[in-house]
Formats: C-alpha cells, structure tokens, sequence
C-alpha cells in the first residue's frame, strides 16, 4: 500500500519497545527485480544481528522478523514494486510500504520506528491536479512529485455521451420532415442559406457546453482548492476549456494531446514538469525567507533543534526545511531524532514540511522553521 499521513499517525502510535525498521530500494521492471528478494534476505539477516546484539534471544528475534523472511519468497509480491520499500515489524502487526521514492539501504533496531527515510513522500513537494479531458472520457487526478491517482469523488461529466440536455443527433433543417422544413418556395438555397446551425455549429455547441459543464463541476469542486491545475487535451477541447473556466492563473499549464494516448507514468511526468518550475521557486523563496529573518533578527525564524521541536508542539510552524540524509544521521545525532519529532509535529498541525538537499539549506544549517507568530 502506499504511504500516507494515517500511516505515519499508525506507526507513531504503535511505538513497540523493540521495533525493526528496514528500507531498502526496489525495482518496477527489469532483471533488477531479481535482485530485490536477495537484498531484503541480507537486510532482515542483519536485523537479526542487531536484534541479538541488543540481548534479544536467537528464536526470539527470528520469530520478530519471520513477516519479512516470508516475503523473500513471495515471488507475486516482488513483481508488483514501486521505487522503494519500507517494511516495519515489532509492533501490533507488520507493516510494508511501497513508495514512489528511491531508498538507501538501512537496518535501524531502537524503541519506536525510524521514520526520517517517509518524510520526503509527506513533504509538500508539488501538491497539484491533473485533468485529461477526451469526448468519450473525463478524469480528475490528484497528485505530487511521487505520485498520481485518480481522484472519483468529484462529480464532473464523465464522457460528452453523458451531458444530458445537448441534442445527440443533427438534422439539417432541409432533410427534416416537412412541417419543419423552412419556408422557401422556389427560391434556391445555397449551403449558406440554410435554416439553422451547420453540422460545423452543432458540433461547437455541444462541444463548448461540455467543457462549460466540465469547469462549472471543476470549480466547485476545488472551492477553497489552491491547488494548480494542469490540463490534458487535444487543441480543440483545451480552447473550448479556456474559454469557459474562471481558474485563471490556477491552471497552471496545458499539455496539447491526447491524454488516453499516454500512460499513467508519462501522464506523471509530464505534468510534474509543468508545475515542478513554481515549486522550486517555492523552495527557494522559503530558504531565502529564513536567510532574511535571521539578517534582520525576526523572532520568527528557528534554527536550534529544541526551539523547533517546542515551535512545532506547538503548532508554530508553518514550514520546516530539513536537510535530506548527511552524516549527522548516520552517526545518530541526537538532534536528528527532534527533527524527526519536529517534522511529525508540524505536519500534524497544518504545517508544511520541504525536505531540501544539503547543499540548497542555508549555510551551517541542517534545519529551519518559519514560525507563524
């Protein structure tokens, strides 16, 4: 399954005495699968060692981590992996992840679960919507850098079949029966002259009241929404679109094609890279904010592991920059661990967290929160 906020909540809560956690990275396609089984057997081999290094008994451990050794021969289960795995065991029952993001390696045997490796996939890093509009099919998807999924509670017009009230069949007024043909005597008509819309103008019509029904649906569905939008259609339905919506610069992009021609990943990517510009800016903008506040002496920065975790307890912090990885946690500085704790705290009351390459914080900074008061 994938991993989401109600997961973190779930595992903070478990909190076993002794929890393993294991992270390894995995393989969608390709010889690598192969290789994913064998890799999660060295790690669970190397829980067992750390477990008996910390008193736990031989059989003791091994029935700890007999959830994980069944999945190296699960061979269904290998096949169906995303980028990363997470796999935690010690507490009410065994719990696995798979995530849309690249993991290292690493075995971590302590009271509670080691979450630090998650946070990049709860991070604010491109929350956005994907719209692809076909006449035979509307979808709505939310997603981020990670990943996409369709969203099915919003209640668009799913295919221009569906839209009630358009008329389904042209007639030309000429071809109609006779008590609703024009009057025109003798007179000769040209194509020009003809009584009502052309098969051109019917076709518009129907097609502009979709896409009018389609925004009007959109919008009420993303009220209080600031989400970008990118949308996802032919040159035809993507003017019609632009015509009728009132999302102004909220539409982030349009990608001109036919989206049922694409798959769910290039659907991904492509849209990530319509939006991904504007959340950069966002991440530099929030590190050039901290930079300033601390030249100025604004009160409303924090740069020290307590003063963050105390800000984010209580509920301070508007957006955390952490630094991904460094040697800090590998060598378990304590500091890491009220980072961690900071993060969830921050998270869990309507902050953003942005994890940050080490080199794109500033400078001799490993952490900082922009405080809300």
């Amino acid at each position: 399954m994938m991993f989401s906020k109600d997961d973190l909540w779930a595992l903070l809560d478990d909190a076993p005495a002794t929890g393993v956690s294991i992270f390894l990275p995995t393989h969608v396609r390709g010889a690598e699968i192969r290789q994913d089984p064998i890799r999660l057997k060295n790690l669970v081999a190397e829980a067992r060692d750390k477990l008996m290094e910390s008193g736990t008994s031989r059989q003791d451990a091994e029935a700890l981590l007999a959830p994980a050794t069944a999945l190296v021969e699960d061979y269904e289960f290998w096949q169906h992996q995303r980028h990363g795995l997470a796999v935690f065991l010690g507490g009410a029952q065994p719990r696995y992840y798979k995530l849309p993001v690249a993991l290292e390696e690493q075995v971590v045997v302590r009271p509670g679960f080691h979450i630090r490796p998650l946070l990049p996939v709860l991070a604010r890093d491109g929350a956005f919507v994907v719209l692809t509009i076909t006449a035979d099919i509307v979808r709505l998807y939310d997603a981020s850098r990670f990943s996409l999924s369709e969203d099915g509670a919003a209640a668009l017009p799913r295919s221009l079949d569906e839209v009630t009230g358009l008329d389904d069949d042209y007639e030309n007024p000429l071809q109609a029966a006779p008590v609703n043909r024009p009057n025109i005597g003798s007179v000769s008509v040209g194509k020009a002259q003809v009584y009502g819309d052309s098969p051109e103008d019917w076709r518009k019509g129907r097609s502009v009241e979709f896409m009018r029904r389609i925004a009007a649906a959109l919008e009420a569905h993303l009220a209080n929404d600031t989400r970008p939008v990118v949308l996802v259609a032919d040159a035809g339905a993507q003017g019609h679109f632009r015509q009728q919506t009132k999302l102004g610069d909220q539409l982030a992009g349009v990608i001109e094609t036919n989206p049922e021609g694409m798959d769910r990943d290039e659907l991904h990517a492509a849209a990530y890279e319509i939006v991904r510009p504007a959340f950069e800016a966002e991440k530099h903008e929030a590190v050039e904010r901290v930079q300033a506040r601390l030249g100025s002496g604004d009160g409303r920065v924090a740069i020290n592991a307590q003063d963050i975790l105390e800000a984010a307890e209580a509920g301070r912090v508007d957006t955390l920059l952490l630094a991904k990885g460094g040697d800090d946690e590998a060598q378990g500085d304590a500091s890491e661990d009220l980072y961690d704790t900071s993060a969830v705290e921050t998270l869990r009351n309507g902050g953003e967290v942005r994890m940050l390459a080490e080199d794109a914080m500033p400078e001799g900074v490993r952490a900082a929160a922009l405080l809300r008061y």
